[in-house]
C-alpha cells in the first residue's frame, strides 16, 4: 500500500468517526533565496530537510503542510501530517512528507515519509545531529519506539528509558550518484537516572546500509540479523567476511541535564564511530560533539545559547585500516588481526616476510613490525571514514544531503571550486575530517519580534578516502587541497515578525555568508508564513 493511500485511509477514518473532536492545522509558506559566489550559504540551506538546492543561487518555494490529530481519550493518540513543496531547483513539485502516527501511552509508531532525529530531545541552536537528523529529505520508513523519557515500574523508578527503531528505504538517484534498493536501519537507546535537578544519561545509535546494488550493477545480499548486531557474514562475503555485514555509522551519547536558577542546560559528549576500532573510546576513538544548550531562566532577551566544539580529524589515526603487505616472493596478503593468535600462521608469515628466527615472535612482537614496515609506525585499523563506505558511494546521504551534519562537504557542493574534488573518485562526501567551533542562539525582542543567530568556524582536513586514494596506500594525492587543514566561516543572522493583529501571520527573513579558503557564498532568504 503506497505512503499516499495510507493517509488518505487515515483521514478518511478520522474525518467519520471523530468529527468536530479532529483538530487541524494547515500551514503555507512561500519563501524566495537568493545568493551569490559559489553557492547558497551553509545555514541558508542546511537543516531543512533538502527542501533548498546547495548551488542555485535563485529559489523560490510554496509549501503546504496540512497536519491531523484526533485523541479518543487519555491513552490513544492518531495523528497525521502531510507537506507538499514545489521548488523547480529542486524537484519541482514534491509531495515531501505523508506520515500516520499512533501513540499509545509512551509508545508511538509512524509509518510513512519521515524523519528519523532521535538525538536531541530538545531544541537546540546546535549544528545539527552528528548522525540522522533534519538536514536530508524524509525517507519511506517505519519507526517504532518510546520517543520521550519513560520512567520504570515499581522501585525502579529513578530510571528513565527511551529508545526505537527505524526501518527505511533509500532510492535516490542524485547527479551521478544514487542508492538503489538499499535498506537503511537504524536504531537507538538511551537510559536516563532522574536525580531531581540532574539527570545523567548514556544512550548509543546505530545506523546501517544493507543490501542494494554495488556500482557494477550486482546485487549485495542481505544478512539481516548479523548487520543488526554488525556482525561478519559469510553470506555477503567479501570485506563483511571479517568486518561487520553492510556499511555502519555510530554515535555514543553521555551528558546530563540540569536546573538551576540561571535556567536549565543540556551538556553532551558524543564520540562518532564507523567500526571496531572507533568504539574503543578515549584510547582509538579521539573524536567528540561536545556541547553545551543553555535555556536561561528569566531572560526574554535570550531564550537558548548553544556551544559546541567538533571534532573529526582522527578517525582512529592515520595507519590503513588493515594490514595489507607484500611478501618476499611478491605475493600481496591481507592480515586480519585474529589470524596473528596462531603461532603456526606468525611463523609462517615471519619467514615469508625473510626475518631470522621468526618462530620467536609474540603476537605483539608481529603487529609491532608490521607497523613499522608497513604502517609508518601508526596501527591498524585507521581512516575510518565517517559517513562515507567504499561499497555505497554515495555514503550516508540521500539525493545529495548529508543525513547528518552538514559541516562534512560533498563533491557537489564543491564541484568547480579549486582542485578541490582531485582524485575523489566516486566517493560523494570529500569533507568528513574537521574540527569546528560553533555557536547559535536566539531570543525575542518583544512579543512580536524574534532574532536568530549562527557562527561555525571550521578547520576542514578533508577525507582519507581522497587523501590516499582507496585507505590502502601511503601514495599521497598530488598536491591534495586539503592536506594542511583549510579554514572556513559559516554565518547566519534571521529575524522573524509577527504582526500584532494577524496571529496566524508570521514573516522571515535571514540573510547568511560564507567565508574562507573552500566556499565563499553570501545570500538572503525571505519568507511569509501562514498557519491557520
Amino acid at each position: 500500500m503506497s505512503i499516499r493511500t495510507l493517509t488518505t485511509l487515515l483521514l478518511f477514518f478520522i474525518t467519520i468517526y471523530t468529527r468536530s473532536q479532529l483538530l487541524q492545522n494547515y500551514t503555507l509558506e512561500i519563501a524566495a533565496l537568493n545568493s551569490g559566489g559559489d553557492g547558497v550559504p551553509l545555514w541558508l540551506q542546511s537543516l531543512e530537510e533538502g527542501r533548498w538546492n546547495q548551488k542555485d543561487g535563485s529559489q523560490r518555494l510554496v509549501s503546504f503542510c496540512p497536519k491531523y490529530s484526533y485523541k479518543p481519550n487519555t491513552n490513544w493518540l492518531l495523528s497525521a501530517a502531510g507537506e507538499i513543496n514545489y521548488n523547480r531547483n529542486v524537484d519541482n513539485l514534491r509531495l515531501h512528507r505523508a506520515t500516520l502516527h499512533i501513540q499509545y501511552k509512551f509508545l508511538k509508531i509512524s509509518i510513512g515519509r519521515h524523519t528519523f532525529a532521535p538525538i536531541f530531545d530538545q531544541p537546540n541552536n546546535g549544528s545539527g545531529s552528528y548522525l540522522y537528523g533534519n538536514n536530508s529529505r524524509p525517507i519511506n520508513r517505519i519507526t517504532i519506539g518510546i520517543p520521550q523519557y519513560t520512567a520504570l515500574p515499581g522501585r525502579l523508578n529513578n530510571l528513565e528509558i527511551r529508545g526505537g527503531i527505524s526501518h527505511g528505504r533509500l532510492d535516490d538517484h542524485f547527479e551521478s550518484w544514487s542508492h538503489q534498493s538499499v535498506i537503511l536501519h537504524e536504531k537507538y537507546f538511551y537510559l536516563r537516572f532522574n536525580a531531581g535537578r540532574i539527570k545523567p544519561y548514556a544512550g548509543l545509535n546505530h545506523s546501517a546500509l544493507l543490501g542494494g546494488y554495488r556500482t557494477d550493477g550486482t546485487k549485495i545480499p542481505i544478512d539481516y540479523w548479523k548487520s543488526f548486531f554488525a556482525k561478519s557474514s559469510d553470506k555477503i562475503g567479501g570485506g563483511d567476511a571479517t568486518n561487520a555485514a553492510g556499511a555502519h555509522m555510530g554515535l555514543y551519547d553521555f551528558g546530563f541535564y540540569m536546573e538551576n536558577q540561571a535556567g536549565s542546560f543540556h551538556i553532551y559528549y558524543q564520540p562518532p564511530f564507523a567500526d571496531k576500532s572507533g568504539m574503543n573510546l578515549f584510547a582509538r576513538n579521539k573524536d567528540q560533539i561536545a556541547g553545551i544548550s543553555w535555556t536561561p531562566a528569566k531572560s526574554r532577551f535570550l531564550r537558548n545559547l548553544t556551544i559546541e566544539w567538533v571534532n573529526t580529524a582522527h578517525q582512529s589515526g592515520n595507519g590503513m585500516p588493515d594490514a595489507i603487505i607484500t611478501l618476499n616472493n611478491g605475493v600481496t596478503q591481507t592480515i586480519i588481526a585474529y589470524q596473528l593468535d596462531d603461532p603456526t600462521f606468525r611463523e609462517n608469515l615471519m619467514t615469508n616476510l625473510g626475518v631470522e628466527n621468526p618462530e620467536t615472535y609474540t603476537k605483539e612482537m608481529v603487529s609491532q613490525y608490521l607497523q613499522n614496515n608497513f604502517n609508518h609506525g601508526n596501527q591498524f585499523g585507521g581512516r575510518d571514514g565517517y559517513m562515507n563506505n567504499g561499497t555505497y558511494p554515495a555514503g550516508w546521504t540521500n539525493a545529495g544531503y548529508i543525513m547528518g551534519s552538514p559541516l562534512n562537504l560533498t563533491q557537489y557542493q564543491l564541484s568547480g571550486i579549486k582542485n578541490t574534488t582531485t582524485n575523489a573518485g566516486d566517493m560523494l562526501i570529500i569533507n568528513d575530517r574537521y574540527k569546528a567551533i560553533h555557536a547559535g542562539a536566539n531570543g525575542i525582542f518583544n512579543s512580536h519580534f524574534a532574532w536568530h543567530v549562527k557562527i561555525t568556524y571550521s578547520h576542514n582536513y578533508g577525507s582519507y578516502y581522497q587523501q590516499y586514494p582507496g585507505r590502502y596506500t601511503w601514495q599521497e594525492t598530488s598536491n591534495y587541497f586539503f592536506k594542511n587543514g583549510v579554514n572556513q566561516l559559516y554565518t547566519q543572522l534571521g529575524f522573524l515578525w509577527q504582526p500584532k493583529n494577524i496571529k496566524y501571520l508570521t514573516l522571515s527573513a535571514d540573510t547568511g555568508c560564507d567565508y574562507g579558503e573552500i566556499l565563499n557564498n553570501y545570500g538572503a532568504r525571505i519568507g511569509l508564513h501562514l498557519n491557520f
